[in-house]
């Protein structure tokens, strides 16, 4: 079978999209035969983006590497510019797909891309067309993709082409509601994707695909949840597939994934456990042997790690033998600062090129820490912070304000906190709290002095509301009222506060790609 994998807009122009990759290589392991094509709609619509802007040209040749000094940071500051501008104007077509969907008015813009891509697609004339929809941003730009190519298919008499929507996003949003809303969808995979993926390309007849949810004449049917894979025989994602040199980075920075689901599995706010099944790592030796073969290949020298985060003995033994081999690359992943994150594991990951480290520290308040269940104490996040910077590792602090039941002296306590770590962190993520359905804290709304008003909505079509996992609520103050949520003043007395410590950090201002490569050229 013909297949096509799309990964819809809106992402960064930097990101090459893991899941389409991963989704390719497992489908022709498994598969014999079938011919997968990636396509990177959101790519293509940041070019478009650009070629429509005055100075777009000159973007794309600076981030490409292909003119200016990258790493400078004034030439930086000044392209930044254009990128704003045209993050502006993605960011407006995905307003322009919600006003589709809505009323099937299509604009210009919206329409040249959608048409050119459409085209790309059935030129490959494909059996099935997956579109993997990762960010809560890209469901508006899906949903109108799969609209207008069904358009294209019916009016085009094409050979049976099915259209099928997956990625993380499907678990965190209504899945009836949404094909109700569209549909141009003729079935949504949820969960692990890639054994559904294989069945479909196999001809495996529908009801005997586990986690598919499919159309079926006028209802639709839920098929039982996806199996949970091993990682063990998992082959390696296909990038070679995508347009690499056409991503606005002067150096390929490949995403990776070593592990699924969390180790820790206990925060209360935290949604993504409904992604995947129960934890699971790959061997050390195969992911490694991963990373030596993109860099052979493909000369990458720079990783992202997708992982929720690795385990500081999983780290070790990933180090010893990046070291083993004599690998000459640079990584960065996310981090728990826990006390087994000492010195000597620091010095270790950071020979082997763990060069940024983006820690879930979340408060400086040690009440609301264990709150939230993170498993952590500040005094050693501190420690860590600190140990880390010595090492040679630039970190990302990654906070959350206006957690449930949070006090000024909460607030007080974390700015203390920061202000004892500011020198050594290299940027700062101020995110308000968010409220996640299925979570501890929505589960238990009334005993922390939330209402909830209900689930978000991503866009309506075909009279229907599509409505994500994330939840409106109000916060009830001592004397019974609702008062402003607290993430929105707790995020705004930060951002007052952190002028007395100084200018925001430009690696906190760009995209993680960029930020490692900033960091490793220093």
């Amino acid at each position: 079978m013909r297949v096509v994998l799309v990964f819809p807009p809106r992402a960064s122009a930097t990101y090459m999209p893991l899941g389409i990759a991963s989704l390719a290589s497992y489908i022709e392991s498994k598969v014999p035969g079938s011919l997968v094509r990636l396509m990177d709609l959101n790519l293509a619509a940041w070019i478009q983006a650009a070629d429509q802007d005055p100075k777009g040209k000159k973007l794309i040749h600076f981030v490409r590497g292909h003119q200016g000094m990258f790493t400078d940071p004034g030439q930086t500051l000044y392209h930044k510019s254009i990128w704003d501008r045209l993050r502006q104007k993605i960011t407006a077509l995905g307003r322009q797909a919600e006003m589709f969907l809505a009323s099937g008015a299509l604009s210009l813009a919206l329409k040249t891309l959608l048409d050119s891509q459409v085209r790309l697609i059935l030129a490959h004339n494909p059996g099935l067309v997956g579109i993997s929809v990762l960010f809560p941003e890209q469901v508006p730009f899906a949903s109108a993709l799969a609209r207008v190519l069904k358009q294209a298919i019916e009016k085009n008499a094409v050979p049976r082409c099915r259209i099928v929507m997956g990625g993380a996003m499907m678990s965190a949003l209504s899945v009836p509601d949404l094909m109700t809303a569209v549909p141009e969808i003729d079935a949504v995979v949820c969960g692990e994707g890639e054994e559904a993926a294989a069945d479909l390309c196999a001809g495996t007849a529908w009801p005997d695909i586990p986690g598919l949810i499919f159309r079926q004449g006028n209802t639709i049917q839920t098929n039982p949840g996806s199996r949970t894979i091993s990682l063990k025989h998992l082959p390696a994602p296909d990038f070679s597939k995508l347009p690499i040199p056409d991503y606005f980075n002067p150096m390929p920075v490949l995403p990776v994934l070593f592990s699924r689901g969390c180790a820790w599995r206990k925060c209360r706010f935290c949604a993504h456990n409904f992604s995947f099944g129960g934890y699971r790592r790959k061997p050390v030796a195969a992911f490694v042997s991963e990373l030596e073969h993109y860099h052979r290949t493909l000369g990458v020298t720079h990783f992202y790690s997708a992982d929720e985060y690795i385990l500081p003995t999983d780290m070790d033994a990933i180090c010893e033998e990046i070291l083993a081999r004599r690998l000459s690359i640079f990584f960065h992943i996310l981090g728990k600062p826990t006390a087994d994150c000492t010195p000597g594991r620091l010095a270790l990951w950071s020979a082997a090129g763990c060069k940024w480290i983006g820690w879930g520290i979340e408060s400086g308040s040690q009440r609301l820490l264990d709150l939230i269940n993170k498993g952590t104490c500040v005094t050693d996040i501190q420690r860590v912070i600190k140990d880390s910077a010595a090492a040679g590792i630039s970190n990302l602090g990654l906070m959350i304000f206006g957690l449930p039941t949070s006090t000024d002296a909460d607030m007080d306590q974390t700015l203390a906190f920061l202000s004892d770590i500011y020198e050594d962190l290299a940027g700062l993520t101020a995110s308000a709290f968010v409220l996640f359905d299925k979570t501890h804290f929505a589960r238990n709304a009334g005993r922390y002095g939330l209402k909830i008003d209900g689930p978000v909505d991503l866009f309506h079509s075909n009279h229907t509301a599509v409505k994500s996992g994330r939840l409106k609520f109000r916060e009830q103050a001592e004397d019974g009222s609702y008062r402003a949520l607290k993430g929105t003043v707790e995020v705004a007395r930060w951002q007052q506060y952190r002028r007395w410590l100084g200018e925001v950090p430009l690696k906190e201002q760009l995209p993680p790609e960029h930020v490692l490569i900033h960091i490793t050229s220093a």
